[in-house]
């Protein structure tokens, strides 16, 4: 017999027992390889072409045989040409030196504490699509009957005009290998990856914008239309990142412990510059938050306010340099200026060929566009520039990030990744934009076919498991 006090105790026992077993975790957590296998069965399998991102293709030196970028030495010893581009020719497209790209970075080995060696890059993507979906996987410039996922690779310091060209001559080789004429593919591009697929949608591997004036109109020829079915962009700044002008100013060093790249490294690649926000955004405020009517497209621009190679700093790192390699009898102030209008005739090739690209591949996409970007994450849409007597100070991060109601704060950062904001990966620009801008960028937005929204940041996007979902996702409509 049972009591009423004891079937109450049972029944609240037996209460809290169910409740445990309905919160516990499963005991073999769902996997995309799972969760897909219906749909891997029964997909036909459209070919993907992975355009990588900026930084994300190995380099090596023809001359020497040396690793410029993508291995342990490269990051911690000084090469025989490093990674600067001559900067002195009549011609962006004549700046050449011994290095190029030879695969995709898959994996590297980098220093990023005790313990940590090897880390994936493009491999943990690579991996998701053969794995989940099934393709498989082609990483040279031959390729076999069966294989349908083809890596693309290209030297990321150059412009994405020589890497377009490139772009379509890698099509034509898989067509060619395939023996399939017909053959269309999807793109997927990876950050810079994006901007490279959508001008090859465009203009094909046609180069519309070296020697021409920004203004200058386009002329008609056969388009990359016939040969893509459809783009997707991981965390690709449509519009540009203020990221790329850090890197111009300030230089840039891959890992904590390894060497740093200085600004007149970065300075010397013209891919650099076209990742800079678009023209025509006001990017810079002042230490109120109010945004300045400066233009980060003027040449004078950089010169006036000691951008990346025109600071004090690089001007002193000059003359430091003149100073110990060149002999008594030269003149030094003379070799000093020769250097410095060198580095102005570069920046004004470099910002006119960026500005023509970014015109090349405005408006609505051709072909259906699917965009996968992060929003979680604080990232800067605008640049504190603050007076300092004669000089002048740029601001890349807030001094008081804690304080949102701060509007400086404000000003500075929006939704992003990290790198790239959330209006920039969607194609639309910043809200005090003139109207004729924010109408080009509402009109790449409106073409738009998906957009998934996670909570990625943009140099560990391939460990977001939200960002793997979702290509899965978009590959298998």
């Amino acid at each position: 017999m049972i009591r009423g006090g004891s079937l109450i105790l049972l029944c609240a026992v037996a209460t809290c027992f169910a409740a445990s077993c309905a919160l516990r975790e499963p005991q073999a957590p769902v996997t995309p390889q799972q969760e897909y296998r219906p749909q891997r069965a029964g997909l036909k399998r459209e070919p993907i072409i992975l355009i990588p991102g900026t930084l994300g293709s190995r380099l090596f030196n023809r001359k020497t045989g040396e690793i410029a970028w993508g291995s342990f030495a490269s990051m911690v010893s000084t090469l025989e040409d490093d990674l600067d581009l001559p900067i002195g020719a009549p011609r962006l497209a004549d700046n050449r030196d011994n290095i190029e790209a030879y695969r995709v970075l898959d994996l590297a080995e980098v220093l990023r504490g005790e313990g940590e060696g090897e880390v994936r890059f493009y491999a943990e993507v690579i991996d998701l699509l053969t794995t989940t979906l099934g393709y498989r996987a082609s990483y040279g410039r031959r390729v076999v009957r069966g294989q349908d996922l083809f890596v693309f690779f290209y030297d990321w310091r150059r412009s994405n005009v020589e890497a377009a060209a490139q772009l379509a001559e890698f099509i034509a080789a898989i067509r060619r290998d395939l023996q399939d004429s017909a053959m269309k593919f999807t793109l997927l591009g990876v950050s810079n990856g994006g901007l490279i697929a959508r001008y090859y949608l465009k203009h094909g591997g046609a180069d519309v914008v070296s020697g021409r004036e920004i203004s200058a109109p386009f002329e008609s020829g056969s388009s990359g239309l016939k040969d893509v079915s459809r783009v997707i962009t991981l965390c690709t700044p449509h519009t540009g990142t203020l990221d790329a002008l850090k890197l111009i100013h300030e230089g840039y060093a891959p890992a904590p412990l390894s060497r740093r790249h200085p600004p007149l490294t970065i300075f010397s690649m013209p891919a650099t510059f076209e990742l800079l926000s678009d023209p025509g955004q006001r990017v810079f405020i002042d230490g109120t938050g109010k945004p300045q009517d400066i233009d980060l497209w003027d040449a004078a621009t950089w010169d006036k306010y000691g951008l990346s190679v025109f600071s004090p700093a690089e001007k002193e790192r000059l003359r430091y340099r003149i100073l110990s390699q060149f002999n008594d009898d030269k003149d030094r102030g003379q070799l000093f200026e020769a250097e410095m209008e060198k580095r102005r005739r570069h920046l004004k090739q470099c910002l006119t060929h960026a500005a023509r690209f970014k015109r090349a591949i405005s408006g609505a996409c051709a072909a259906p566009l699917s965009c996968i970007c992060g929003v979680q994450v604080p990232t800067l849409q605008r640049v504190a520039l603050i007076a300092d007597g004669d000089e002048y100070e740029l601001i890349f991060e807030p001094r008081f990030t804690w304080r949102r109601s701060d509007a400086v704060v404000q000003a500075m950062l929006g939704m992003g990744d990290g790198v790239v904001t959330r209006r920039s990966a969607l194609g639309e620009y910043l809200p005090d934009s003139a109207a004729s801008l924010r109408h080009t960028g509402e009109a790449l937005r409106s073409s738009l076919r998906s957009v998934a929204l996670t909570d990625c940041r943009h140099r560990e996007m391939f460990d977001n498991a939200l960002l793997k979902t979702a290509l899965i996702e978009e590959l298998t409509r």
